[in-house]
């Protein structure tokens, strides 16, 4: 076990750069759910228990335990959309990491250097180039290649400068992939671009395809050389895997593995056995121990491999990357793998939903995940994925009814999900028949009688709320209610509104009170559906509109135009003016009130509304896609776009919070603007 220790230098470099506190004005506290995607590894040569994980938004995380535990460090450039697509830690020094960046959108992009492992990234160099690999020579570690879209180029100087050294507007040397260097000459290069393979034995003042055995229109996705023979090279491609035993100039395929796991990501050799392969496919990771003639897969097939990483002196152990799981470590070659995301936060939550009565109860809706959808019944200490059905781009909103996940769809429609089943099912009939409103304290258990005429509910729910008594849905149709949790629902008459779309449901914690926000205004009901009141703007809000209750005599309205809010039952609005218009949630938390913005971020106001601070995220970003007050105490819990849930414990009614607020206010704090009253109207 002595080559698992740390050694001295590399054990000091390193809890400096993980060791210290995170610098940040407010305490936020991951949740989880743990895991994500993971686009690049790498491991410090001189300490191989010394990782490092690029994500698809930048971010580097490190392990200093061979990949059990994870901690953020810093950020590849400053864009949002940056996904790492390589990590290359230098040989001589365990603090100095480059970093190859493609964005996702225009722009963007090049190559980066940490000097404080990882914590802090300046850019190198080709800044705008969409940089898909990046290697460093071995035998001079002054010299890396970069391979873009456009190009390669090499830099002689740790990448202080950059030359190309591939033609310009060549018709096939474009559309790098793959950059390979030989360990013992850098002038010789291997490059693999999205039509076959390509190599230069002179620093790229000539270069030659090397495709002959490749099928026609391979693109080839990775290149590893045998470091103790170097002209034994492999090639990972769309078509298969490849080996040469002469530099590249002829390609034998590699049979054994299942047709439909050919997109091979990554062909990795056991650096101490030279017959031991890996191949990281779309349907998992394959092992060969006769150097590629026959093939065993060793994880699940639903496994994407995206990124491997082999020990070099214990090569028993091996971590992996998979697509929208997070990262796995096998201690004995492949036989069997543990799951080691403790640290590692780096789920796409979309949509949240928390029990109002029971608020350890959680949903969220995820887009990085195999499976869409993950609930907690703990507070975030255990999460279980639920099932099949779900389509992450399907869900409008999500919910939690009592004892029960529903999910409305953005075309139209409701999901339930049926524990027993473990998947998410169509549910809802109309019947046709208005739904009488119930009795405090009694709850019918029969379903309203299914007519002929009854139907599935297609219509667009745009909200849901819940009581013991009724279950409310505000569609693009008018508003449904449900006796009996969901399984039928009927038709509430509203007076000359009835068909006006609602946006937003609100109901008062006794039941007795119910709030409906459509485009027009608010209709009021004060005992339990019997009768309304409709109220209307005297403004047009823009967007889809959402109702919070603040306290018992606030209501909020937040809108792509802003947030209003209402004293009086929404009889007169007021505007708070905040600093972005396009109010993306909105959560009260004690006598503090969080918003999250659709541009500009996160900002909170302890003076209702006059003025905001901007809250600096968990992660350097500060846009949430969503916000809820976690129970009865001054907490939110906020989803991030890109690392999961996180908490954020609020301080109430301090000076010095509120003097923190004016003294730091960054945002564009306004006195609210009155709105002209609404006129009201008796349906």
């Amino acid at each position: 076990m002595s080559n698992w220790k740390l050694s001295v230098c590399s054990a000091i470099a390193f809890f400096a750069i993980l060791g210290a506190p995170s610098v940040r004005g407010q305490d936020w506290r991951p949740v989880g759910p743990p895991g994500g995607d993971v686009r690049s590894l790498a491991a410090d040569p001189g300490d191989p228990r010394l990782l490092y994980l690029g994500v698809s938004d930048g971010h580097i995380f490190g392990s200093r335990d061979g990949g059990e535990h994870w901690r953020l460090l810093g950020r590849v450039g400053t864009r949002p959309d940056g996904v790492v697509m390589a990590i290359v830690a230098d040989p001589r020094n365990p603090a100095t990491l480059y970093a190859a960046s493609q964005p996702l959108g225009s722009d963007g992009g090049g190559v980066f250097r940490s000097d404080d492992g990882g914590r802090n990234w300046r850019s190198i160099g080709l800044v705008g180039q969409s940089v898909r690999a990046l290697a460093q020579a071995a035998s001079n570690p002054n010299i890396l290649v970069a391979g873009t879209l456009q190009a390669v180029f090499r830099s002689s100087d740790a990448g202080k400068s950059w030359e190309q050294i591939s033609p310009t507007n060549h018709e096939n040397l474009r559309n790098f992939d793959s950059m390979a260097i030989d360990p013992t000459n850098p002038e010789i290069i291997y490059a693999g671009t999205y039509h076959l393979a390509w190599k230069t034995t002179n620093g790229g003042r000539q270069w030659v395809p090397i495709h002959a055995g490749m099928a026609d229109d391979s693109d080839v996705m990775s290149i590893s050389i045998d470091q103790r023979e170097p002209q034994r090279v492999f090639a990972s491609a769309c078509s298969g895997i490849y080996r040469s035993e002469s530099g590249g100039a002829l390609w034998a395929k590699l049979r054994g593995i299942a047709p439909s796991a050919h997109r091979t990501h990554l062909l990795l050799q056991d650096p101490l056995q030279s017959q031991s392969l890996y191949s990281a496919t779309t349907e998992g990771l394959w092992k060969s121990l006769d150097g590629g003639i026959t093939w065993t897969r060793v994880t699940p097939a639903t496994w994407s491999i995206e990124a491997l990483v082999i020990h070099p002196k214990a090569p028993g152990r091996l971590v992996i990357g998979v697509e929208g799981s997070g990262v796995y470590v096998s201690e004995d070659a492949g036989k069997n793998f543990h799951a080691a995301n403790e640290g590692f936060y780096h789920r796409q939550v979309i949509d949240l939903a928390i029990d109002r009565e029971r608020p350890e109860r959680m949903l969220i809706v995820l887009t990085n995940s195999v499976d869409a959808a993950m609930a907690t019944q703990d507070g975030g200490r255990n999460w279980t994925r639920l099932g099949s059905g779900l389509s992450a781009h399907a869900v409008r909103r999500v919910y939690a009814a009592p004892d029960s996940w529903w999910a409305a769809l953005e075309r139209g429609g409701l999901l339930r999900y049926d524990a027993q089943k473990n998947a998410w099912v169509k549910a809802g009939l109309i019947t046709g028949q208005e739904a009488p409103a119930a009795k405090p304290g009694k709850r019918s258990s029969k379903p309203l009688p299914v007519r002929a005429a009854s139907r599935p509910v297609i219509q667009v729910v745009n909200d849901l709320a819940f009581t013991r008594e009724l279950w409310w849905a505000a569609t693009e149709e008018g508003v449904l209610a449900s006796r009996d949790r969901g399984v039928t629902w009927a038709q509430i008459p509203l007076g000359s509104a009835a068909k006006l779309p609602v946006h937003s449901v609100h109901v008062s914690d006794d039941g007795s009170s119910i709030w409906l926000v459509s485009p027009r205004g608010v209709a009021l009901s004060h005992d339990r559906g019997k009768t309304w009141t409709s109220r209307e703007f005297g403004f047009t809000p823009r967007g889809r509109l959402r109702l919070t209750e603040w306290d018992t005599n606030t209501l909020l309205m937040s809108s792509a135009s802003g947030l209003y809010a209402s004293t009086d039952a929404g009889q007169t609005w007021k505007s708070y003016n905040p600093p972005d218009l396009w109010v993306r949630d909105v959560a009260p938390a004690g006598d503090a009130l969080l918003l999250s913005t659709q541009k500009r971020g996160l900002y909170i106001s302890y003076d209702r509304g006059e003025n905001w601070e901007r809250l600096e995220g968990p992660t350097g970003e500060s846009y949430f896609s969503a916000l809820a007050e976690l129970g009865a105490s001054p907490t939110i819990l906020a989803a991030s776009p890109t690392e999961g849930l996180y908490t954020l414990e609020v301080p109430q009614g301090t000076e010095l919070a509120r003097s923190a607020a004016k003294a730091n206010n960054r945002g564009a704090g306004r006195t609210p603007q009155p709105v002209t009253p609404v006129r009201q109207n008796q349906d």
